[in-house]
């Protein structure tokens, strides 16, 4: 279902309740490996209708009960924040410079909204204690919160574990993505952070033998196969299927996925993904 252009996601949600209950799931927290039905995970929140990693777009997903995923890095002066890429020029108007080379205060000017569409003038870049509250405020029941580390120093590390329990997070987020020595680090720092890896079909028995890893995010179409080892070992398992074309859009493989028992799928087309799984469900009725 698609937001019409040049309107605001949380106005088009508020205004359309009706709507929003029709996309809703209901679904166990990431670590119930026994729940009902997967949870969509938007790619750095609903990025097709709203400017990627801003506060709009993460509203709306805990307005549709999805989960989501987003970035950290860090400013000059030690703030973590939420954007993508480490130059700013593609998602904000300013210059072709580094987060990592300004300060939190300068980061905040940016318009993060303008360069999507104008409906989202002055949307800011926003730092993770305040997408922490934003969670903590707006979402409703259980849900998945994917920390994409981006860059982050041994500061940045404790700063990040101490948000996590400062807002009781550790129950339905893990942090990916991460080289190994980080993930290392942030497990000594709290032993509740669960620690996720993008992993290939070639390498899940290795990765499992290093037993570093609970959230497995496969890139591969799962099987039922590999998702019941992981399960049998302990493991969360997501299908990773983030990216935008037609190869993304591949609703058989968001059907195999499913078959195959999953408890996530990170995707950029996260409404489109529970359509067709609704629809699996009505056919095994």
């Amino acid at each position: 279902m698609l937001i019409a252009e040049k309107t605001k996601i949380e106005e088009w949600i508020f205004m359309k309740p009706t709507i929003a209950f029709v996309i809703a799931i209901t679904c166990g927290s990431l670590n119930y490996l026994s729940a009902a039905e997967p949870i969509a995970i938007a790619h750095r929140g609903l990025l097709r209708h709203a400017p990627e990693n801003t506060h709009a777009a993460f509203a709306a997903c805990l307005e549709l009960r999805m989960g989501f995923e987003l970035d950290i890095r860090t400013t000059s002066d030690g703030h973590l924040v939420v954007i993508h890429d480490d130059n700013l020029v593609r998602t904000t108007n300013g210059p072709s410079k580094s987060i990592r080379n300004i300060t939190l205060a300068e980061a905040k000017e940016l318009d993060a909204g303008s360069w999507f569409d104008a409906a989202y003038a002055n949307e800011r870049i926003p730092t993770f204690e305040e997408t922490c509250e934003l969670i903590k405020n707006r979402k409703h029941g259980p849900t998945v919160i994917a920390l994409n580390i981006k860059d982050i120093n041994l500061d940045g590390e404790r700063k990040l574990i101490e948000l996590l329990d400062k807002y009781a997070m550790f129950e339905y987020s893990f942090a990916f993505d991460q080289s190994e020595e980080v993930s290392k680090r942030l497990k000594a720092l709290d032993q509740r952070l669960r620690i996720g890896q993008n992993v290939n079909r070639g390498s899940i028995k290795q990765v499992l033998e290093k037993n570093l890893i609970d959230v497995f995010l496969l890139s591969d179409t799962p099987t039922k196969a590999e998702v019941e080892t992981l399960h049998a070992s302990g493991k969360q398992v997501l299908f990773n299927y983030a990216g935008s074309g037609p190869q993304r859009r591949n609703t058989q493989a968001w059907r195999q996925a499913y078959d195959a028992g999953i408890d996530g799928m990170l995707t950029d087309y996260p409404t489109m993904a529970l359509e067709v799984w609704r629809e699996v469900r009505k056919s095994d009725d």
